[in-house]
């Protein structure tokens, strides 16, 4: 292989990657949200993400007869532009993850045995409901971006698809939007007061509950805008998320459950290493990288529990 192809299928290889790494991204801070907020680790993210995608597809098929639900869910007898489908299963996936946290998560009182044994039962539940109500079929969503085998850039021989362009710039759009209402609103400040101080918070005036609430919505917002620009990549199957959410996992725990920075620099670190793994070592395919990415959350729950998270602030429960 020549230096400029071995350039260009490097490049291809780090484009690859962009799609995959805004999805790991995307569960990681949504994690790391909750997380922050209840000291719980959410293990229905992923099948919440899931359970987002087939209700744009419900969305995307309008009234037909084939597809679960969508006689009574959707409206319009015609189908909504895939764009508009992935927004309504954002707004009904928010709406999902605040009914969760009241329901299932607010009896637990804080718990954490119980709670995540909670997620554990959501995951489980969630997986069921989608084979009950649809069959567990595959359903083909598309994307909301050109597709079309012209819409690319080449960058040095390598392609570039509008696709992964628009996906990447999405994600990254929605979760600096999460950062910047964090930082500037009187809701954001008091997530962020509430993370560091539950105690105090409510001593102040903040109503911790609502907030948490509305943390949960959030994050499962997120997660189903992530499950929705995914199924441009991927049918919309049952296991769809699961490999996504162990590498969300990986991801969120290199910040240490409690930095979303860091948590979306891992989604694109792990996708990174993932796609890179896969290309030039011989002997590591998919299910191999996915072990890998296991071996990397065991040892640093291990070694490092607070991740790239300095300790200080992984007691005081601040992000870096």
């Amino acid at each position: 292989m020549t230096q400029s192809a071995a350039v260009t299928l490097f490049l291809q290889r780090v484009f690859d990657s962009f799609a995959n790494g805004s999805a790991y991204a995307a569960l990681a801070v949504a994690i790391s949200m909750v997380f922050r907020s209840t000291g719980v680790l959410n293990l229905a993210q992923g099948q919440m993400a899931m359970l987002s995608a087939y209700i744009a597809v419900v969305f995307a098929a309008g009234a037909d007869p084939g597809v679960a639900f969508s006689g009574w869910l959707t409206p319009f007898a015609t189908p909504w532009p895939i764009w508009a489908a992935v927004a309504g299963a954002v707004v009904v996936s928010a709406a999902v993850g605040a009914l969760l946290e009241y329901t299932v998560i607010r009896p637990m009182r804080g718990d954490p045995v119980p709670t995540i044994g909670a997620t554990l039962g959501l995951y489980l539940l969630i997986g069921v409901f989608v084979v009950k109500h649809f069959g567990g079929r595959q359903r083909f969503l598309g994307s909301p971006f050109p597709q079309e085998h012209t819409d690319r850039f080449i960058i040095g021989g390598a392609r570039l698809w509008f696709d992964t362009i628009g996906l990447t710039l999405t994600m990254l759009a929605a979760i600096g939007l999460l950062a910047l209402v964090q930082r500037t609103t009187k809701v954001g400040l008091a997530f962020r007061a509430i993370t560091s101080n539950r105690d105090s918070s409510a001593l102040v005036g903040i109503r911790v509950e609502w907030v948490v609430m509305g943390g949960w919505a959030v994050a499962a917002a997120l997660g189903g805008l992530a499950g929705g620009l995914i199924a441009g990549e991927l049918n919309v199957r049952p296991d769809m998320m699961e490999r996504l959410l162990i590498f969300g996992l990986a991801a969120a725990t290199l910040g240490g459950l409690r930095s979303p920075a860091l948590a979306l620099a891992g989604g694109y670190l792990f996708a990174f290493a993932e796609t890179m793994m896969a290309g030039y070592v011989g002997f590591i395919d998919s299910q191999v990288t996915l072990v890998w990415a296991l071996g990397v959350l065991i040892v640093v729950l291990s070694v490092r529990p607070s991740g790239l998270l300095s300790r200080k602030a992984a007691r005081e429960g601040l992000r870096t």
